[in-house]
């Protein structure tokens, strides 16, 4: 049961939230007004875009322009509360929407939050998918008679979907498939036994088990002849130890041969390095005493210049020093105090240049100055001439005022008289346009109706239309349509009247706007007069100031001026001293010079006899070096001449032979070796194929006796299968005969109760679900050939008897298991007789407790009957719809 539907942005509801009650609730409205989208915002908010035609897609349902859209409904099923919520975004310009949220809720709490887990449980839910939907509760304009019209075997697998029985026949097809699986294992299996003892005979043709233990035979032998060759191969290699044992010894001792030999040659080499550096040191000797002589000479040279002696060499040179740190102290301050006095002299012409440039500025803001005064003054008076220009202006305007017969004081509340008018303006407007689409319906009622009357009888039923209820409608709609075009005319008259008025005050509007634009300007003009006078004398007071300023300037020159000449005077004074200091300091730095040379000549006298002493020791060094090198040569031949007689003792080139005969006996050997090995695992591996070909026969044995056992299971399940197929089978004719004796029933229970006094009898529904009407002398008609709406209200009559069927399987078995009873525009197709007798299947629908009934409609039968209405409107100016409660 329907219990509230929320939507935004939904075809052309921009917000709607309406709560639902039980009994028959009627939507009402004129065409197009967004009573069916109510409708399919609940179909499409319980099972999502599965709900869109192949001609539709998303983006068709949701408002036009909008980005957004949503869809929350709630309802009520088997004594709980349940809720889905459908989100969705929009792409305007590129025409696609996609599903963003699907929300399934249990009692408030979540269950699913993705979308096609959600509608999987809507489906679990009322046990029917969006098509099911459609075929019971559903009764979608336009598919009333889908049922009756559908092809037979089409409509059967509608009521099976419907009555859960299409769930036996999937169960079948899957009993189907299992025995076709089995019976293909069955062949698979009879196919691998087959192959199988194929296999054996040929495994046991070739005799693995002979072949294995004459193979181990074989092993064993050859494990006896690699033994005695591996006793001959150690044998051998002892022998060539021992040779190679010799020859090593042999190797050593020319080894040491060589060595002793290198030793004696290093020796005699550094012997002879030993007199050559002798020779050099002798040399060394000789320079540093003659350069001595020339250093002796320099010194005796310095102290004739300086009239010193080497004694007193060190007081002379203390004496200069001291000398020489006093004149460059003078030095140092003379150059601090001409420093000084330049960068006076450098500041002071700075400030003469400074002083001068802002004497120039002055002079040239001055001309600047009485320049803009002039100016001003000229804007001043052209302000003057602006002010009486706006003046005559705004007595032009007043005049235009007052032309329109106001005043200003009445101006000031034209908005409020500007949207006076408008708001009677778009009243009418709205109310013509109210007044058109009734009378465009009228028109096409009238036009239907001629078409009728012209033709004489009903095209469906053959009735003579003459004194029919379409005559009277059309005398009805005809004085209906003359009542609307008077009220037009009058209605237009005045939507005139009222276009005047606001035309009026939009100019008279215009016109304050404009005396109110003038009154700115002149205030504005006025101000600026005042500003530019305030102007002139400030610059006045400007101009007198800088003339203060420049005399000012001039007389600071003339001061600086005076100062520069005394500074640059005395820094050509101190210039001259400090060329006299600086000769003297230049004369005394050569004496220091000379002085601190012969010092160091002094030094160095020490250190040359110190060289010369510690070269005639290392002679004397290096000579006792040469007599221990000619110990040490004697005792080198002598360790030669004992290894030479050692050497002597062996016999190479009978060591080498041997040594060649011993390596060739054991290559051939270990060659022996590595062919009995290479047999040996030849043997091994063919060993190993006879032992698993033996394995393998017996494998093949037992999967042999696994294959004939499996086939007697796989025969046991195919029966099992067959019978299972054979028993859904009988289950799904069983129920569907007493579905269908059940269906018949109520079909007829409602029809007699709707045709009690008609020309019929009763319905007969066959095997197939096809349906055959009798009238009461025993003729047979298909439903097809009835009139329209006795077509129609027959489909209802089969589309209530599947409800109520349904409900029988509930719990409650009064319906109240199953969604809500849904019925969109039932009475399209219907008179007013069968509109009565729409209105008394409604009331047995009720009265046989089903909860709820929503109904589509505009006739005034059904909404006088019903015990909830809502009226839809549809804004003629925005498109959007509105509901509420009447």
């Amino acid at each position: 049961m329907l219990k509230r539907l929320k939507v935004e942005n939904i075809r052309s509801y921009k917000e709607l939230d309406i709560s639902f009650k039980n009994g028959v609730t009627v939507v009402s409205g004129v065409n197009g007004s967004g009573k069916s989208s109510l409708l399919e915002a609940c179909f499409t908010g319980l099972f999502g875009s599965k709900t869109l035609d192949k001609e539709f897609v998303l983006s068709d349902i949701i408002t036009k322009g909008a980005s957004k859209a949503s869809i929350f409904l709630e309802f009520e099923q088997n004594g709980h509360t349940y809720s889905v919520e459908q989100s969705f975004r929009n792409d305007p310009e590129k025409g696609r929407a996609s599903n963003t949220r699907s929300v399934f809720k249990k009692d408030g709490e979540i269950i699913f939050d993705q979308a096609t887990r959600t509608y999987e449980a809507v489906h679990s839910l009322l046990n029917m998918d969006e098509e099911a939907y459609r075929n019971c509760v559903y009764i979608r304009q336009g598919e009333i008679d889908v049922l009756i019209n559908s092809k037979p075997k089409d409509r059967q697998k509608m009521i099976d979907d419907l009555l859960q029985l299409g769930k036996l026949e999937e169960y079948r097809e899957r009993a189907s498939s299992a025995r076709v699986g089995v019976g293909r294992h069955q062949r698979d299996n009879e196919r691998r036994i087959k192959e199988v003892t194929s296999e054996i005979l040929l495994v046991e043709d070739s005799d693995p088990s002979g072949r294995l233990a004459a193979l181990r035979t074989r092993s064993n032998e050859i494990d006896g002849e690699i033994s005695s060759l591996n006793e001959k191969r150690d044998r051998t290699l002892s022998r060539m130890d021992e040779v190679t044992k010799k020859m090593s010894e042999l190797g050593e001792l020319a080894s040491k041969k060589e060595a002793v030999q290198q030793q004696i040659r290093e020796l005699v080499e550094r012997r002879s390095k030993s007199f050559l550096s002798i020779d050099s040191l002798l040399k060394d000797i000789r320079s540093r005493k003659e350069l001595l002589e020339v250093k002796r000479s320099r010194v005796s040279e310095i102290g004739g210049k300086l009239e010193a002696s080497p004694e007193n060499i060190d007081a002379v040179v203390s004496k200069l020093d001291e000398d020489e740190r006093s004149l460059r102290d003078d030095i140092s301050e003379t150059k601090s105090k001409k420093a000084v006095l330049e960068k006076d002299v450098l500041n002071t012409v700075r400030s003469v240049k400074d002083i001068e440039k802002q004497v120039s500025s002055l002079e040239n803001s001055g001309k600047d100055v009485e320049s803009k005064i002039k100016a001003i003054k000229d804007g001043i008076e052209k302000h003057r001439l602006s002010i009486g220009e706006l003046d005559n202006k705004r007595k032009d305007v007043v005049a235009k005022i007052e032309s329109l017969g106001l005043s200003l004081e009445k101006l000031e509340n034209i908005d409020e008289v500007l949207d006076l008018v408008n708001d009677q303006q778009k009243m009418f407007h709205a109310k013509e346009a109210e007044l058109k689409v009734k009378v465009s319906e009228i028109k096409n009622r009238l036009q239907r109706s001629k078409q009728l009357l012209d033709a004489g009888k009903c095209p469906t039923c053959g009735q003579e239309l003459k004194g029919s209820c379409v005559e009277e409608s059309t005398v009805s709609d005809n004085e209906e349509l003359i009542e609307l075009g008077t009220e037009l005319s009058e209605l237009r008259i005045k939507k005139s009247e009222a276009e005047g008025r606001v035309e009026k005050v939009r100019t008279a509007r215009g016109h304050r706007s404009e005396i109110e634009s003038v009154i700115r300007d002149i205030g504005s003009a006025k101000e600026a007069i005042e500003r530019d006078e305030k102007r002139i004398e400030e610059y006045g007071l400007r101009i007198r100031e800088d003339e203060v300023r420049v005399k000012e300037l001039i007389s600071g020159k003339e001061v600086l001026e005076t100062t520069l000449a005394e500074t640059r005077e005395k820094v050509q004074q101190i210039k001259q001293g400090e060329e006299s200091v600086l000769k003297e300091h230049s004369v005394l730095l050569g004496k220091l010079g000379l002085a601190r040379e012969m010092q160091k000549l002094l030094g160095e006298f020490d250190k040359i006899d110190s060289e010369i002493r510690q070269m005639d020791e290392k002679i004397k060094s290096i000579q006792e070096m040469i007599s221990l090198f000619d110990g040490q040569i004697g005792e080198k031949k002598g360790s030669l001449e004992d290894i030479e007689k050692k050497m002597g003792e062996f016999d190479k080139k009978e060591l080498e032979s041997l040594n060649r005969d011993y390596g060739s006996a054991f290559k051939f050997i270990n060659s022996e070796l590595d062919k009995l090995k290479a047999e040996k695992d030849d043997v091994m591996k063919k060993a190993g194929m006879a032992e698993n070909d033996r394995k393998r026969l017996a494998d093949l044995k037992k999967n042999l006796i696994m294959l004939k056992n499996r086939g007697e299971y796989l025969s046991a399940v195919y029966s099992d299968a067959e019978e299972l197929e054979s028993m859904y089978v009988r289950i799904r004719a069983h129920l569907r005969s007493s579905n269908i004796q059940t269906l018949d029933m109520l079909i007829n229970e409602i029809f007699s109760f709707m045709y009690s006094n008609n020309a019929y009898s009763h319905v007969m529904l066959d095997p197939d679900y096809n349906l055959t009407v009798f009238e009461k002398d025993g003729t047979a008609l298909e439903p097809k050939l009835l009139s329209g709406g006795e077509r129609a209200l027959f489909n209802l009559v089969l589309r209530c008897a599947i409800y109520r069927l349904l409900s029988l399987g509930t719990s409650s078995n009064d319906g109240a298991g199953l969604p809500s009873l849904i019925m969109d525009e039932p009475t399209v197709f219907l008179d007013r007789g069968h509109i009565h007798q729409l209105i008394k299947l409604i009331d047995m629908m009720r009265d046989i407790g089903v909860a709820q009934i929503l109904i589509v409609s505009h006739d005034e039968s059904l909404i006088d009957s019903a015990d909830h209405v809502f009226a839809v409107e549809k804004d003629p100016v925005t498109n959007n719809s509105s509901i509420y409660a009447r």
